[in-house]
């Protein structure tokens, strides 16, 4: 650590220690709304990993005390951790039902920036007053694209109404005239400044945009001062179009203008190179670009057999064969018989597709810059994949408890600090989150070391995780003493710095 850092990290710690006496010296008298007594206080900024009493008034963390504090109601946390709540920033769950899920696996905010939305205000006021978590959204490259080839207007709109049309619609493997291209890039700078947190590219889903659209979208976000989040061009290990190219696009557009952009999952487009280009991206850091990625702890991913993704060549590219298939709708890996007929047929198509090994999930989550991230969508029965329910739990009592893959302050850093210091430029919220820290957004989760992991798994996917005991968002307890509270909306909109 050189002497910069090292700095910093004492004045933290004494903050921290100042903010510590502070409390302990002021709360003679002070009833507060609700006390944790005696939790073990892990924040991944200062350092903090002890013993305290934490206060919660309003919405904001009031006090955290080695001294014992007072509340209204007063909450056993002797033998939990408790944790700045985590942020998930690459979420396509958006249904209530898959909230309640990921509120017990210890989520307090999720981010749908991969892909995004448009329109943006729409999306925003759609959630206004109903969401039991925190919500954001990045302005939709793929969708804006596909509104503009529509004609715009009330055509352009009703072709977004299903969501998954744009990905199959002829429109996505065709260029933007120039035209259009500018008209995109004017409207994703309107979306940014309407509050959307940066821009989300589904790039590899509209195989139309070319690289010069794609450095264009990258310039508005530069312009912006915001971050582009991209699900990248390739995911193959052979060239040409492979996952290397496409990570070294997306190096070269961030240092060409200046733009942060967030490669999206890169366990599922790289396989067993990813561990070799997140270090490919921790050098371009090294030397000034403003690029990262983040993971998901889970071997498979999801895919459809009739997508592209399967043309001829597909066991190559993504180093897997058809045993490697798990079909969504039966549970049971694929028979060469099977995969042909899918591919066919008309039938329901979707697989879980088994191609990372326990070795490069370990090696990826060893990477310090490396965040962990769920890509989670609805939950869709026992057949469905279970990184929506499970994705955090996983990582605390699988990586940490049980295989010791990395410690545990460190692991929480991963899905707590570093989201929050990756978007805290550009989006006010963030300065707030993921710190358990007075004067903090009370976002807190509280878990039992000693249980916490997940239910879920491949075939049996919708299980609640286990120990979480507490989680609360904005000051309202969505999990109160390991079950789910009814009736509570607390989740607020999270937006960029250009709306409040």
């Amino acid at each position: 650590m050189g002497r910069p850092r090292r700095a910093a990290a004492l004045l933290l710690a004494a903050a921290a220690l100042g903010a510590d006496l502070s409390a302990a010296a002021s709360q003679t008298g002070v009833v507060h709304d609700i006390v944790y007594k005696g939790a073990r206080a892990i924040d991944p900024e200062t350092g903090l990993d002890a013993v305290r009493d934490i206060a919660v008034d309003g919405d904001r963390i009031a006090a955290i005390s080695e001294a014992p504090l007072n509340g209204r109601r007063m909450i056993d946390a002797h033998g939990l951790v408790a944790s700045p709540g985590f942020i998930d920033i690459h979420s396509h769950a958006t249904t209530r039902e898959a909230a309640r899920y990921q509120a017990k696996d210890g989520v307090t905010t999720r981010l749908e920036l991969e892909i995004g939305t448009w329109p943006v205000p729409a999306w925003y006021e759609a959630k206004q007053g109903r969401e039991l978590l925190n919500y954001g959204t990045s302005a939709g490259h793929t969708a804006l694209r596909y509104f503009i080839q529509k004609g715009e207007g009330a055509a352009g709109l009703a072709a977004l109404r299903d969501p998954m049309e744009k990905f199959g619609a002829k429109e996505a493997d065709a260029p933007l005239s120039d035209a259009m291209g500018k008209r995109l890039d004017l409207l994703l700078e309107q979306g940014v400044r309407e509050g959307a947190i940066g821009i989300g590219s589904g790039t590899q889903y509209a195989p139309g945009i070319t690289r010069r659209e794609m450095l264009d979208v990258t310039a508005v976000a530069a312009k912006t001062a915001t971050c582009l989040f991209t699900h990248i061009r390739y995911g193959s290990l052979v060239e040409p179009d492979s996952t290397f190219e496409a990570v070294q696009e997306n190096i070269a557009n961030a240092a060409s203008t200046g733009a942060c952009i967030h490669v999206a999952h890169i366990n599922s487009m790289a396989m067993r190179d990813a561990p070799f280009m997140a270090a490919l991206m921790r050098d371009a850091r090294t030397r000034g670009v403003d690029i990262t990625t983040e993971t998901y702890p889970w071997g498979g991913s999801v895919d459809a057999v009739r997508s592209h993704f399967f043309d001829p060549g597909w066991e190559q590219r993504w180093g897997v064969g058809v045993g490697d298939l798990q079909s969504r709708s039966t549970g049971k890996r694929l028979t060469q018989a099977e995969f042909d007929a899918l591919r066919r047929g008309t039938g329901d198509d979707g697989v879980i597709m088994h191609m990372n090994s326990e070795a490069t999930i370990a090696a990826l989550l060893k990477e310090s810059s490396v965040m962990v991230a769920s890509d989670g969508g609805r939950i869709e029965g026992p057949n469905g994949h279970p990184r929506s329910a499970g994705t955090f739990a996983r990582l605390l009592g699988h990586y940490v408890r049980e295989a010791g893959t990395l410690g545990l302050v460190e692991a929480l850093g991963k899905i707590t600090l570093l989201p929050a210091r990756r978007l805290e430029a550009f989006v006010p919220a963030m300065k707030r989150k993921g710190r358990l820290q007075p004067g903090m957004d009370a976002d807190i989760v509280l878990f039992d070391p000693r249980t916490v992991g997940t239910r879920a798994t491949y075939g049996d996917a919708a299980r609640y995780s286990d120990g979480f005991r507490y989680v609360m968002v904005n000051g309202v307890l969505v999990v109160d003493h390991g079950a789910l509270v009814e009736g509570v909306s607390p989740g607020g909109p999270v937006y960029s710095k250009y709306k409040s």
